[in-house]
């Protein structure tokens, strides 16, 4: 699978690097939030992991620009996020994210729970 990572935390883009392409994934990302559509289209990846919270804008605004590409229409989007309160997980569902998979991630499960999201999307 392709997967681009946004996260604006160095240490966790390196560790879900690590774990996905030691996976056979291929991996793409953006620490900043800047530029990050245009990362995302030239990638065109299967799946997004982004945080709820980047610098440049917010994981949820990202979910709406991504959306408004027909090109990305096929992409799920799971995102990653230290936030576990039921009102942020029920606004990703609201805009149709395909998962919520919780920080800190553990890279010894962090595959089997990528998949579980994956499995469930469809």
């Amino acid at each position: 699978m392709k997967i681009f990572i946004v996260d604006d935390d160095h240490v966790v883009i390196e560790v879900m690097t690590a774990v996905l392409e030691s996976n056979g994934h291929e991996v793409g990302s953006n620490v900043s939030g800047e530029q990050v559509e245009s990362d995302i289209m030239a990638m065109r990846p299967d799946f997004i992991l982004t945080d709820l919270m980047i610098e440049a804008l917010d994981g949820l605004e990202l979910f709406d620009k991504i959306r408004q590409k027909k090109e990305l229409d096929e992409t799920k989007i799971i995102k990653v996020s230290t936030r576990q309160a039921v009102h942020w997980k029920e606004q990703a569902e609201a805009r149709g994210v395909a998962g919520y998979i919780t920080k800190p991630i553990d890279p010894a499960i962090f595959t089997v729970q990528l998949v579980e999201n994956v499995e469930s999307a469809g």
